[in-house]
């Protein structure tokens, strides 16, 4: 029976006629669709375009049934087919019509659920939850003074409103601003950030007067759910801020929970203005701009002595730029941030980004200073600003590189994988997941981690520096050393040219290496480049006289630590104590802080402590050492932490097992005989019981004879 209906519908000519109106119908739809969205319409005029589409088949489909063209041209009834004549089989073009029109159908049908179900169909590809959003970075229509700092930060603040919603997913501010100035597919941005709504925006501002525009579109078919312009002045830039986000999150069906500004301060136009720019100066980290975030938070402290939130800006502002670009005098930086902390602690012991700002400072006090202490802060002002916000990808991140510096990599790779969730495409948080996967011992994995940072953000310094770094680790100098070149050629980041050197020291290029610290602009990193020239033609006494010197011109920490270094290999003990009280007293204490991050101290102070009869204190730090650096199931050893080892256990006079270590440190890539400490490992004093051993001599010999021969490789690929 449905075979005889088939025959007589293609007898009639109807699957071809149906075919043809499905295909131009379907692609009219889609052009008129197109113009609406464009053109803003609204989103009722797609879903009557598609309903004339479809209303329109059935009524073509009569006509043909009951219509025919005769050879003639004439238009008249169809006629019926010879009594018991069989029908027309269904050719091969028949059943492709046919079966293109199944498929349009189901396209329809999706169309019509998203159109009239609210945009709760699932979407394709993506899997994201309908409650999901990405605030992307609103536009600039304008040329007046910091207008895009403006506009960042009110970006950041309708993506800090969005958040307070507890049942809403809203992406990250690093991720979505990947996309600023690029014009991408909506459905691709919905796909990277795994969101089904995206909100886009625009600013224009002309003196006092403030025109904001945004809108909430659906990524899976463009539709517009909500959408609204505001022309007020600036008065009113905190309120326009907090209605964008109550409207986007009603959309959504969701509900926001703000935490309500104290009286008079977030209400001020100018300082509203004057802390979002600041803070969005802040988020670039350059030299500029952090000093602009600093002047910003200054002046805004000024007009608000009460805004917690300013202290913490300008102590994050302050420490940063000492650290990252050497911009000031730490020592003045440290008492200014630190200074700032406890006011901005005090005024808002709740406020997630305050112990954030809190965790940045300590952070940096425990590598630049050093001491149990900082490093005590630093966990408590984490754990306090993921409990106050447990989507704060920021702090995430920094606990996952904390707990994998503490040893549990299992706990950080969980952790940077919450916080890559919270934002995709932070780079922080992605550098953060790879450095816990390069500590369950996954370097490749961790290798094309850092690989995909540096595609997705060319200009990155950092990845590419991290990156380089892993190949070290698995002893492969001479494919980091490209890295390593491209990321020292402007000469701004000090720590970054260190390690340059370092590596550039052990591939038996000193030449570069020179290169490389000569071209340091700032102080001290210049003047601690030099120093470093002594330690490698191991000239101890010139940089003991080149540290006394600077120290006596400056209190940076730095110059405390290279006086000690050259007493040290002097065998000046009692200088190099001396100066370890200026910096690491704790070292000298009942209870001596021991951090991986920071091992070489700790092992010559302990063979300084056995050379001048102080056994028992010696013994305390070196278990200390061993205990710190301990292998731990499900993680890689990394190769310092197995070289501090070698050099307790020799210091220790235990041959076999300091061997052991060097051997396995060895096998796993370690290819770094000029230590950190600037110091060639077999002329360091903790090795003198084993540096005249076969088996010392033997390691030191295949390690030199590969770094020889990734030296010819790196001048091969220069010419």
């Amino acid at each position: 029976m449905f075979a005889k209906f088939l025959a007589e519908l293609k007898r009639r000519h109807v699957i071809r006629v149906a075919g043809i109106y499905t295909v131009a119908a379907w692609g009219a739809f889609q052009v008129t669709n197109t113009i609406f969205q464009t053109l803003d319409f609204p989103k009722w005029t797609s879903t009557l375009a598609l309903a004339v589409a479809v209303l329109g088949l059935p009524v073509v489909l009569v006509v043909a049934w009951i219509f025919e063209r005769r050879p003639t041209g004439e238009i008249a009834v169809t006629s019926d087919g010879p009594e018991g004549a069989p029908g027309p089989r269904l050719s091969r073009t028949d059943v492709l019509i046919l079966s293109a029109m199944v498929l349009v159908a189901g396209l329809v049908g999706a169309q019509v659920g998203g159109l009239i179900g609210g945009g709760k169909a699932p979407l394709p590809g993506l899997g994201a939850p309908d409650r999901s959003v990405a605030v992307l970075p609103f536009v600039v229509f304008t040329s007046a003074k910091d207008a895009e700092y403006f506009a960042d930060g009110l970006t950041e603040e309708v993506i800090n409103s969005l958040a307070q919603a507890p049942d809403l997913k809203v992406a990250g501010r690093t991720s979505v601003f990947y996309f600023k100035g690029k014009n991408e597919d909506l459905r691709e941005v919905g796909k990277k950030l795994g969101v089904a709504h995206v909100v886009e925006g625009s600013v224009r501002q002309e003196g006092d007067r403030l025109r904001v525009t945004a809108q909430l579109v659906s990524v899976k078919d463009g539709f517009h759910l909500w959408s609204n312009t505001y022309d007020r002045t600036m008065d009113d830039a905190f309120a326009i801020q907090t209605e964008i986000g109550e409207a986007v999150a009603g959309a959504l069906k969701s509900k926001l929970d703000l935490k309500a500004a104290p009286a008079g301060q977030k209400h001020d136009p100018a300082a509203y203005q004057l802390e979002i720019t600041s803070r969005a100066h802040l988020r670039r980290r350059g030299l500029e701009e952090l000093k602009l975030a600093r002047a910003g938070f200054e002046k805004l402290l000024a007009m608000q002595p009460e805004n917690a939130d300013a202290y913490a800006g300008y102590a994050q502002a302050t420490i940063t730029l000492a650290q990252n670009h050497l911009g000031m005098d730490f020592g003045e930086a440290r008492r200014v941030s630190e200074a700032a902390m406890e006011k901005a602690i005090a005024l808002d012991p709740n406020d997630s980004q305050v112990w954030l700002a809190r965790a940045t400072v300590s952070r940096v006090l425990a590598i630049r200073v050093g001491g149990p202490q900082y490093f005590q802060q630093l966990d408590e002002a984490l754990a306090k600003a993921v409990k106050l916000n447990p989507r704060n990808s920021e702090a995430l991140t920094l606990l996952a590189a904390r707990q994998a510096d503490l040893g549990d990599a299992a706990l950080a790779e969980a952790t940077a994988r919450r916080a890559v969730a919270v934002d995709p495409l932070s780079r922080s948080a992605l550098m953060a997941l790879s450095k816990a996967l390069m500590r369950t011992g996954k370097l490749q994995e961790a290798e094309q981690k850092y690989r995909s940072v540096t595609e997705i953000y060319s200009d990155f310094a950092e990845a590419k520096y991290a990156l380089a770094m892993v190949l070290v680790e698995q002893g492969r100098l001479d494919k980091a050393e490209p890295w390593l070149r491209e990321v020292t050629a402007a000469g701004e980041d000090p720590f970054v040219a260190f390690q340059a050197a370092w590596v550039y020291i052990n591939l038996g290029l000193p030449d570069d290496a020179h290169k490389v610290t000569v071209a340091i602009k700032a102080s001290p990193g210049k003047e601690l480049g030099e120093a470093g020239e002594f330690a490698v033609r191991g000239d101890w006494a010139g940089m003991l006289a080149y540290g006394e010197a600077q120290a006596a011109r400056s209190k940076e920490p730095f110059w405390p630590t290279v006086k000690f270094q050259a007493a040290y290999m002097l065998g000046r003990y009692d200088q190099a104590l001396a100066a370890l009280r200026e910096v690491r007293p704790d070292l000298l204490s009942g209870d001596p802080g021991v951090s991986v991050l920071d091992l070489g101290m700790p092992v010559a102070v302990s063979h300084i402590l056995r050379a001048t009869g102080e056994t028992g204190q010696a013994d305390r730090l070196m278990d200390k050492i061993l205990a710190a650096t301990a292998p731990v199931a499900g993680q890689r050893t990394v190769n310092d932490w197995r070289m501090a080892r070698t050099r307790v256990f020799a210091e220790r006079g235990q041959v076999e097992a300091s061997l052991a270590e060097l051997e396995a440190a060895e096998k796993a890539g370690w290819r770094t005989p000029f230590t950190l400490d600037s110091v060639w490992l077999d002329q360091d004093p903790t090795m003198a019981s084993v540096r005249g051993h076969p088996r010392f001599k033997a390691a030191m010999a295949r390690v030199r004879q590969d770094l020889a021969t990734q030296r010819a490789a790196v001048l091969a690929a220069r010419k």
